[in-house]
């Protein structure tokens, strides 16, 4: 007997809820529209899309996600201001040995005198391992920036 009460409570409470999801149109001689979930002889039902609940968040986890993000930011633009330097010395070293050409570089025509030759080949050298220098400190720099899920 108590299951049998149970089982009708259910029933018509499952009702009840089938019931509020309609919702209806009624517009009067007026031409005031309301709305509202019970039917009329006059009222229209409108199809809804259904109604998506976003759960709150704490502040807490919020100023966390929004410090995560921040930081992401930074990580971006600083990864790409690295791989922007790191070709922009690439392109200069490769520029640099193919003029150094393995310490034999091309004698120009205002080194007549073969000191300023020597001199030239020397600057090559060391801009060569400046840039070298430079290369490898920038890789490192990129290396220890947090991966971002490359």
């Amino acid at each position: 007997m108590k299951f049998n009460q149970f089982f009708i409570m259910a029933a018509l409470t499952s009702h009840t809820c089938l019931g509020y999801t309609s919702v209806y149109k009624h517009v009067d001689e007026h031409g005031n529209v309301t709305y509202t979930n019970i039917r009329s002889s006059d009222a229209k039902k409108v199809d809804l899309p259904s109604l998506v609940v976003v759960p709150a968040i704490d502040s807490d986890d919020a100023a966390a996600r929004i410090k995560k993000r921040q930081e992401t930011i930074k990580n971006k633009a600083q990864r790409k201001a690295l791989e922007e330097r790191i070709n922009e010395e690439s392109t200069r070293l490769e520029d640099l040995k193919a003029e150094y050409k393995d310490g034999t570089p091309d004698r120009l025509g205002s080194e007549r005198n073969y000191q300023r030759y020597l001199d030239r080949v020397e600057r090559l050298n060391n801009e060569i391992n400046i840039r070298e220098g430079n290369l490898n400190t920038l890789e490192k720099e990129l290396q220890n920036l947090p991966n971002l899920g490359r």
